[in-house]
């Protein structure tokens, strides 16, 4: 049998709606914290990517390629018959 309080008259059973259903907390409500310094770091790492990308040195032009000429001996002129 439950007991009383102070006058309070027991009941059985919680009436319906009197308890609040039970829902977990979310990962980034219970890590809030290492999730703020995961972003902040993320951020970071993007930034400098992002500067050390715009600030690399343009890639120049491949230098002109030397090319060997042999020279090909003159051939006689045909003959006609």
């Amino acid at each position: 049998m439950p007991r009383s309080f102070r006058g309070e008259e027991p009941r059985g059973y919680p009436e319906p709606g009197e308890m609040q259903e039970y829902k977990a907390r979310s990962m980034l409500e219970e890590h809030k914290g290492i999730a703020i310094v995961f972003g902040i770091l993320f951020f970071a790492l993007a930034a400098y990517f992002i500067k050390s990308v715009l600030a690399a040195p343009k890639p120049s032009p491949p230098p002109p390629q030397s090319v060997y000429i042999e020279v090909v001996p003159a051939s006689p002129a045909p003959t006609a018959p």
